[in-house]
């Protein structure tokens, strides 16, 4: 049986591995925490190539704002729905990107990797605007509403 000097240096070590693993769970929570901060803050704004839409994609792909320019009333409503789509897939891919980086940065998790890969998969090189301009295949009244002025 160990004796009373024995055990208080057990008790004295045991303590000190729970408060190591303590302060090392906090440092893991105020990384956490940091990371969370910069995922709040991802967005990503992509123009589509006719230069007609923009998007603004935000975290988990949530679309933040969808704005027109004055380019947009010279599509077709197929051409903008094209543009929308086009603009809509290149923000939300730059933010999944931008989330996974961040995620990376703090876990060490090789994921930024994997997403592009996932991304180039599907998409082709997420980067490039599409090979050929939107067909247009409504007839063109120079108007981005129907006939009848509503959406």
């Amino acid at each position: 049986m160990p004796d009373s000097a024995e055990l208080l240096e057990q008790m004295r070590q045991k303590l000190e591995f729970f408060e190591q693993a303590n302060r090392a769970a906090e440092a893991r929570a105020a990384g956490y925490d940091a990371m969370g901060g910069e995922l709040r803050d991802v967005e990503a704004a992509v123009q589509s190539p006719d230069r007609a839409v923009t998007v603004v994609a935000g975290l988990s792909g949530s679309i933040k704002d969808i704005r027109f320019t004055e380019d947009a009333r010279k599509l077709s409503p197929s051409q903008l729905s094209q543009s929308v789509m086009s603009a809509l897939q290149q923000a939300v891919a730059a933010a999944a990107r931008q989330q996974a980086e961040i995620v990376q940065s703090h876990t060490g998790l090789p994921i930024a990797e994997r997403v592009q890969k996932t991304q180039q998969e599907i998409f082709g090189r997420p980067a490039d605007p599409p090979s050929r301009p939107p067909v247009d295949d409504d007839e063109d009244t120079g108007s981005i509403y129907r006939r009848d002025d509503r959406w």
